[in-house]
């Protein structure tokens, strides 16, 4: 027996259906996707935490040109929220273990003395510049630079 014209017309039917129903889902999955990952973008550190040089120890050279610097004081606020799980990376610490704070909630400041392995800057015109990685569960990860007022470093001169 041979195929009647109304079942090819339910099979073409079928087909169409099946692939407009998986049209749908695809589009309707990059929408959600896309408006998902706006709403849950993370703000730079930057914008999330407030980095504050406080107290440090090196040492001059060079008629106070460059220091090196052994002992570096920062303080940590949390400005644009609650923050978990900070970490700062990107320094020659002297452990094997990055500086990190648990939580801070929102305005919270943290003081961290960090003992630095080997870190020379040279003099800029705001300051000795240091570079570091801070991130925290709330904020991605992102490099910044403090600058170290000569007045705020102790230390001999050679």
């Amino acid at each position: 027996m041979g195929r009647t014209g109304k079942s090819k017309t339910s099979r073409n039917a079928l087909i169409f259906l099946a692939v407009a129903i998986m049209i749908s889902i695809v589009i309707i999955s990059a929408v959600r996707n896309q408006t998902g990952s706006q709403g849950s973008q993370k703000p730079p550190a930057s914008e999330y935490l407030k980095v504050e040089h406080t107290k440090s120890f090196g040492e001059f050279y060079y008629g106070g040109k460059t220091v090196f610097i052994r002992e570096l004081g920062l303080k940590i606020t949390a400005v644009g929220g609650n923050a978990s799980n900070i970490v700062i990376t990107g320094l020659p610490t002297s452990g094997e273990e990055y500086p990190f704070i648990s939580f801070l909630s929102q305005g919270e400041s943290k003081e961290l003395t960090i003992m630095l392995r080997s870190y020379y800057t040279g003099l800029e015109e705001e300051g000795y510049p240091v570079y570091l990685t801070i991130g925290c569960d709330e904020a991605y990860a992102e490099e910044i630079t403090i600058y170290l007022k000569p007045k705020d470093i102790s230390g001999p001169s050679h």
